[in-house]
């Protein structure tokens, strides 16, 4: 997932019901690919009728994702998005990667 300014470069699986905690298990690197532009980088994920959850990154650095996202919602679900967005603050629209799907099989 990459926008100007922002990628992450990772994978994800989805960890059995039998595994605690259960979800959406994301690893790899959210990347601030832009370190003079002064925004800081998230990566956003959403399940079908909730809202969106962040995972804050830090700006001009590269840091690690490990994270298994596991709240009620996407324990019921087979279907997660996410992308990967640049915080241009609260005056102006944040940019963000096209989002992309992820199902369980």
């Amino acid at each position: 997932m990459t926008t100007p300014g922002v990628a992450f470069i990772g994978t994800y699986q989805w960890q059995p019901t039998t595994k605690v905690p259960s979800g959406l298990h994301v690893k790899g690197q959210l990347r601030d690919e832009d370190k003079n532009d002064g925004h800081n980088v998230y990566l956003r994920t959403k399940v079908e009728g909730y809202q969106w959850g962040h995972l804050k990154g830090v700006q001009k650095k590269h840091i690690k994702v490990d994270k298994v996202f596991y709240d009620g919602a996407v324990l019921k679900t087979k279907e997660v998005w996410m992308h990967a967005c640049i915080d241009r603050g609260s005056l102006r629209p944040d940019y963000c990667s096209p989002e992309r799907l992820f199902s369980r099989n």
